[in-house]
């Protein structure tokens, strides 16, 4: 075998990453880490978060990307990790998955292939937009939770379907 080649079983290896070989932190403003395996230590200047399956696991199964895109390793519990990392962890993910909650269906009218929504946010705030193909763009996540996906790549959440008022559940009850 040669130097450069790399088994199956060694490909399919995934590198836990817990407190006791790891350690996140800010470096000029990204996150960054350090983490030992058996090559020795390890450093990324800049590393990404990413939620694996199943959604409804949010500090769960966190995949960590350095910049060339290759995974680096998986979270399995951001709680195994000291308060401050964890809260380190949960900021650069609330960041990145950022979702505004939907409160309301305030209108919702399809054409062409697209669906035009109007919705009122938790926060009382009136937002419209639109999504292409409803269908495939609406994900549930978990048993009453929905992701609404529009066609600029924007996340809406519906935390719980069955706690919209009537005439909001009867708008999306089509895509249901």
């Amino acid at each position: 075998m040669a130097v450069n080649e790399i088994t199956l079983q060694k490909a399919a290896q995934i590198q836990r990453l817990e407190p006791a070989n790891t350690k996140f932190f800010m470096k000029n403003g990204f996150l960054a880490m350090t983490y030992t395996d058996e090559n020795g230590e390890k450093t990324h200047d800049r590393v990404f978060l990413h939620r694996d399956f199943p959604f409804e696991l949010l500090w769960s199964y966190i995949s960590v990307m350095g910049e060339d895109s290759k995974e680096v390793g998986l979270i399995y519990e951001i709680t195994d990790f000291d308060e401050a990392t964890a809260a380190l962890l949960k900021t650069e993910l609330e960041r990145k998955y950022y979702a505004p909650t939907v409160a309301s269906i305030e209108g919702l009218k399809e054409r062409y292939g697209f669906s035009y929504w109007r919705v009122t946010l938790t926060d009382g705030r009136s937002l419209n937009f639109t999504m292409q193909d409803t269908f495939r763009n609406i994900v549930k996540r978990g048993e009453d939770s929905l992701i609404l996906l529009d066609v600029d790549g924007n996340r809406f959440v519906i935390e719980s379907v069955a706690a919209l008022d009537r005439k909001s559940y009867r708008r999306i009850e089509l895509y249901l």
